[in-house]
């Protein structure tokens, strides 16, 4: 995993809970993890070392493992988001960017940054206000993604309701079936 992503984590823990429980947290999780120096951006670490902090961060702040995947998740759009703020402005509407995940924006991932292993992601279009995702991944962060596509919504200030169904869990596969609503610019807020 992207040191990129440990990074956001520990911003997200320290944002929501404190510095200190973030050094907190790392010291509980020290004796299982691999990798001693410290998690910087573009380096890649083992995925285990990052459930390790997670599991700790779990156990310190009481949050369910799949509330603290979606908070995190939704938290990280932003702040990857400004990353591409000119890709990002292309786009009106949050199934409009959604489709260029696989095709473009992980593509980039992996140039950018030797050995990502980004997602994988198929879709179907039912209809202009529907999105059917088939997401493929070995780490298996469903309640992520869906954080992560429901940063994309808020960012583009549009409703949205997420289905999860995971068609198989060996393999890492889910479908999030999408329905949009309208924008907050439509209703006039």
């Amino acid at each position: 995993m992207k040191g990129e992503i440990f990074n956001l984590f520990e911003c997200f823990i320290s944002e929501s809970f404190g510095d200190e429980t973030f050094e907190s947290i790392l010291d509980s999780a020290q004796p299982e993890l691999s990798t001693q120096e410290p998690f910087i951006g573009p380096g890649t670490y083992p995925d285990q070392d990052f459930f390790s902090i997670v599991k700790a961060a779990i156990n310190h702040t009481g949050l369910p493992l799949e509330k603290a995947a979606f908070l995190f998740g939704k938290y990280c759009f932003p702040h990857l988001g400004r990353k591409i703020p000119g890709y990002l402005n292309q786009f009106s509407h949050p199934k409009d960017f959604l489709l260029t995940l696989d095709k473009v924006i992980h593509v980039e991932v992996r140039k950018v940054f030797k050995n990502a292993e980004p997602p994988e992601f198929s879709y179907e279009d039912p209809g202009p206000n529907e999105l059917i995702m088939i997401y493929r991944s070995k780490r298996k962060l469903y309640a992520f993604a869906e954080g992560l596509i429901q940063g994309v919504a808020e960012h583009f200030q549009t409703s949205i309701t997420i289905q999860r169904t995971i068609i198989d869990m060996e393999e890492g596969q889910c479908i999030f079936h999408l329905k949009f609503g309208t924008s907050n610019e439509e209703d006039g807020v």
